[in-house]
């Protein structure tokens, strides 16, 4: 069977990687960040959860959880099982957003290509996206033996395939704003970007099709590549991201699968 026809074959569900990482940005409100984390987390298990797995996993007091969970329960977005001491999502949490992009995302299609990704590669698969000045994931299929990153996790736009891919939407101009501001917020242990160098690597990039290069953790390297589709709403790219050694030597097979699946999008 060829790929171009895989991801239109049904997905099962991926078993739920072993940890969860919960990243909170020194500048959001406490209490907004842990409902959302709290609902990435049950995207993560997929599965019913009690108070004390959410307070344990995101390191939360256990009065303030339950005050969370009871609030979510009478917002409609979780139902409480009073026997078994537990919460699950409800369908209402689904449509969240859907209205944006309907075909791909009410339909599932671009979810399902990132898992069909995942099976064939045998890879982690990433849906990334532009959050200001960082690239952020926002969905995981994680088949890569690895097995390091979570929802909502961000990482470098400069240096990294993801960052590449999401740069190479925008033009020339703005791609250099962008990045003299990144020179200008960087650690004091980074390196500056060489700006001219940039522009080369991202001009290649869009002439490839696809970027190679850092992926979301050290160690890790990474094939990023656009989704076009005409009423994404975000800009987004699909990543595949494991091992560097292994990634590197896969990176043109890789690029391959991702273009293929992309284009698939397009008929949507």
């Amino acid at each position: 069977m060829s790929y171009e026809m895989a991801n239109t074959m049904p997905v099962a569900p991926q078993e739920a990687p072993p940890g969860f990482r919960a990243e909170l940005p020194a500048e959001v409100v406490k209490s907004a960040a842990r409902t959302i984390q709290i609902l990435e987390f049950f995207d993560h298990v997929r599965r019913d959860v009690s108070i004390s797995e959410i307070a344990h996993a995101l390191n939360y007091p256990q009065s303030s959880t339950s005050a969370l969970l009871r609030s979510m329960v009478a917002m409609g977005y979780l139902q409480h099982n009073r026997i078994e001491r537990t919460y699950r999502l409800t369908r209402r949490t689904g449509l969240l957003g859907a209205w944006m992009d309907p075909s791909l995302i009410r339909q599932g299609a671009i979810v399902n290509l990132v898992q069909t990704l995942a099976r064939h590669a045998g890879e982690t698969v990433l849906l990334t996206r532009l959050n200001e000045m960082r690239a952020q994931v926002i969905y995981v299929a994680d088949f890569g033996p690895e097995r390091n990153v979570s929802v909502g996790c961000q990482h470098d736009l400069a240096r990294s395939a993801a960052g590449a891919a999401l740069l190479s939407m925008q033009d020339e101009m703005q791609i250099r704003r962008m990045l003299v501001r990144l020179n200008a917020e960087r650690a004091p242990d980074q390196p500056v970007v060489d700006i001219p160098a940039k522009l080369i690597e991202i001009a290649e990039g869009r002439r490839q099709g696809s970027f190679v290069g850092a992926g979301s953790a050290a160690g890790l390297a990474a094939v990023a590549a656009q989704v076009r589709h005409g009423t994404a709403g975000d800009s987004l790219v699909l990543v595949i991201e494991g091992a560097e050694t292994r990634i590197k030597t896969r990176a043109p097979e890789l690029a391959r699968m991702i273009r293929a699946g992309i284009l698939n999008l397009s008929s949507i």
